[in-house]
């Protein structure tokens, strides 16, 4: 008996009437018909799943999905204008589909593949689903049956890329309702180093649905600095699982920064599994509106001698809804972990909410393990200060909430990614006379 709500589409008949890649890969196709069974007898999360007692997808479940696209016409100038950097290797995808008009690809610099997952399956068996629990309840089954498109990047041994991978996920708005399930497979080998941006972003205010699965391996002594900004649609569900699994003296540095969309879920899931590996997972939320973003984060610290921060802040606005729940489980054995993990937040309306839950498993005696959270509101004698001083209310405002996010985007040491996310934050904030 199904335990959970259905949606509208009928995903499984999507997945019998649908042409998906890798058709003819044997162990793709049992891959899928796995996943399709899990998600058959399990559905969608519903709240009395604990990890989803927050966020209720019915909205979702009314909603009534195609997942045939019109032929876009998506120009250069358009998908240059909504790229995040302007020198980087890009591969874009627009409705789902793989543009290779769009994409940067030609130069690749010596070490780094970067391609479309449907013509790099052959690459992919060992990575796919190796690092994500299908049978947890969510999207995980949903994205594995149902995955059509996605990028493969790989970066040799050895080999430190100088630009950065932008990843850039557009919805043109020329089909309505549209869902799109991709998967993305990152594979970093020894004492190799990238920036990956994923980037996801709607041309036109219209309902869509995005689902997307991305699976990082770092080998010893890889480096990945890794950025997410989903910038969709208000009338957008995003619904995303980000997974790692870490080797010795690893670092993976995460930024994930949530902005449009009316309903937005990230599950984000480390794994320490050598000794000396680092992860640094940091995050924004910027929402106003009726918006809900709910961020679910885990790190598994389990081998001795690893280290973890986290830092993640929201700032809410109108009737918007936000869900922290960050856990680090130091396990048995795994001593001398250090792990720090923060979430703080500014509410800026009456009517706005924050449900916030860090929360630490330790079973191990000697570690060094700090966590908590705090929510409160603009401070009104800076906000005095500031009007005192010729600013209006408006841009008072701002300048505070802009100085309270801020934390967040110091910590990226990545110069031009720094500064294209904060400019991008500085047009998502009010702005005064």
């Amino acid at each position: 008996m199904k335990q959970l709500t259905e949606i509208t589409t009928p995903f499984s008949e999507v997945a019998a009437n649908s042409t998906l890649p890798g058709a003819q890969l044997d162990w793709l196709q049992s891959l899928r018909q796995q996943a399709r069974g899990q998600f058959e007898r399990q559905g969608l999360p519903a709240k009395k799943v604990e990890d989803w007692k927050y966020t209720s997808l019915w909205q979702l479940s009314q909603e009534s999905f195609t997942h045939d696209a019109k032929p876009s016409s998506v120009t250069k100038a358009q998908s240059a204008n909504v790229a995040l950097i302007e020198q980087a290797h890009r591969l874009v995808i627009v409705d789902g589909q793989f543009s290779a008009e769009l994409s940067q690809l030609d130069n690749l610099e010596t070490g780094l593949t970067l391609s479309p997952l449907s013509t790099s399956l052959d690459k992919a068996e060992n990575l796919l689903n190796a690092h994500i629990d299908v049978e947890k309840p969510g999207l995980n089954a949903l994205n594995t049956f149902l995955m059509q498109e996605g990028a493969y990047l790989h970066v040799a041994a050895d080999s430190k890329i100088e630009k950065p991978v932008e990843i850039l996920v557009i919805n043109s708005g020329e089909t309505d309702n549209l869902a799109t399930h991709l998967r993305h497979l990152v594979q970093l080998e020894k004492n190799s180093e990238i920036t990956l941006i994923e980037h996801y972003v709607s041309l036109q205010d219209n309902v869509g649905f995005t689902n997307v699965v991305t699976e990082v391996a770092l080998a010893d002594k890889a480096k990945l600095h890794h950025f997410k900004l989903q910038h969709e649609s208000l009338k957008h569900y995003h619904i995303a699982t980000l997974a790692s699994k870490q080797a010795a003296n690893s670092e993976w540095n995460t930024n994930n920064i949530s902005l449009g969309g009316k309903l937005a879920r990230n599950d984000i899931h480390s794994q320490l599994l050598g000794e000396e590996s680092h992860v640094t997972l940091d995050g924004l939320y910027l929402l106003d509106g009726d918006q809900h973003v709910d961020n679910h984060t885990r790190i598994d610290h389990a081998v001795p001698h690893t280290t973890s921060e986290e830092v993640y802040k929201g700032v809410m606005d109108g009737e918007s809804h936000a869900v922290f729940n960050g856990k680090v489980i130091v396990h048995k054995d795994a001593q001398k972990t250090d792990a720090n993990q923060s979430n703080r937040n500014l509410l800026l309306s009456r009517t706005c909410e924050i449900d916030t839950k860090p929360e630490m498993e330790i079973y191990a005696d000697d570690v060094k393990c700090g966590h908590g959270s705090t929510v409160g509101q603009l401070d009104e004698t800076q906000l005095f200060f500031l009007r005192a001083r010729g600013l209006d209310e408006v841009s008072a405002r701002s300048l505070l909430t802009y100085a309270f996010a801020v934390e967040v985007l110091q910590r990226i040491k990545a110069e031009p990614v720094r500064q294209a996310l904060s400019n991008v934050i500085e047009h998502r904030l009010p702005r005064g006379a």
